[in-house]
């Protein structure tokens, strides 16, 4: 894909930041990515689900369930190669770092929806205002959903819901591909910087020395899944682009290292261990080409466990 030219398919990626304030005292762990997802599955399926007693798989009406679309994500539609297809629905924290909640602090993580997912934004609020009810992290802590924020910009926000008005105010605004790709690279330089741990697998094995074409591949990868499920039809950024030959152009420092922490998986009903790479990568060289993809990378997240926050990053000049 020429990617000068407009695009013929499009997929809106919608982002918010939710703040909380706690009622009880509660531990958030170093990593959180794992407790939002996991209490807000809970709560969406005890606010949705019409027969709890059974699992999803057999389920009549799971098709068309709000809680599997967005949490026990399956395709109707076969994607070759692809077995646990994406969600469209990620929640993820704005930084790592445990956090011991006292009554009445303050608390912020994010969730981006992916195109026509935005449809259940409201069933996505009422799951995290059901996740106060329920309690969270360690000692199950009750919280008040104070606000939701949506990103008009790369950093700004516009509220959209508040505790006291409890009703969701319409903004249309979204990111979409076309805005993303009309950013032009100022310099020669960029630092890529992992926010939370970035799991590549190649070939079917982890990686805890990655390059930059295997984030670039890892981008285009994910946006032409997340396309074909979730926008207009399936984009393939890399098709007919010369990869190697712009990777020539561009030199790389590489100091990345491998992170261990451990999440509790309700559904196993233990602790697992699980990593990625943290670290950065200094990029210099004719940047303009490979510019929109590291940026749109940032939006939607690489990788592997993506849906509870992981392989977030951000690239800064």
């Amino acid at each position: 894909m020429d990617l000068n030219n407009p695009f013929l398919a499009d997929l809106s990626i919608h982002r918010y930041k939710v703040k909380i304030k706690a009622l009880t005292p509660f531990l958030i762990p170093y990593f959180p990515g794992s407790m939002l997802r996991g209490t807000f599955g809970v709560a969406l399926k005890r606010a949705v689900c019409l027969n709890r007693k059974q699992v999803c798989s057999d389920c009549l009406v799971r098709k068309t369930c709000i809680y599997h679309f967005l949490f026990e994500t399956e395709t109707q539609n076969s994607i070759k190669g692809i077995t646990n297809p994406p969600h469209p629905l990620i929640l993820y924290p704005l930084d790592l770092g445990g956090k011991n909640m006292k009554r009445n602090s303050i608390y912020q993580f994010g969730f981006t929806i992916f195109g026509k997912a935005i449809d259940y934004l409201p069933y996505v609020i009422y799951a995290i205002i059901k996740m106060g009810h329920l309690g969270m992290g360690k000692g199950k802590g009750k919280f008040d959903l104070k606000e939701v924020r949506k990103y008009t910009s790369e950093k700004r926000t516009k509220q959209v819901f508040n505790q006291y008005e409890n009703r969701l105010i319409p903004l249309e605004t979204s990111l979409t591909l076309k805005n993303i790709f009309k950013n032009k690279c100022k310099g020669e330089k960029l630092i890529f910087k992992t926010i939370t741990p970035l799991r590549l697998k190649i070939r079917g094995k982890l990686r805890d020395h990655i390059t930059l074409k295997d984030i670039i591949f890892a981008i285009s990868h994910r946006l032409k899944i997340l396309s074909f499920l979730y926008g207009e039809g399936e984009i393939d950024l890399l098709k007919n682009l010369d990869l190697d030959k712009i990777l020539k152009g561009i030199k790389t420092a590489s100091q990345f290292e491998w992170t261990d922490f451990k999440r509790f998986s309700k559904r196993q009903d233990t602790h697992l261990h699980i990593g990625g790479v943290m670290g950065k990568m200094t990029m210099t060289g004719n940047l303009s080409k490979i510019y929109p993809l590291l940026k749109l990378g940032q939006y939607i997240h690489i990788g592997k466990n993506t849906a509870f926050g992981l392989g977030r990053y951000k690239v800064v000049a």
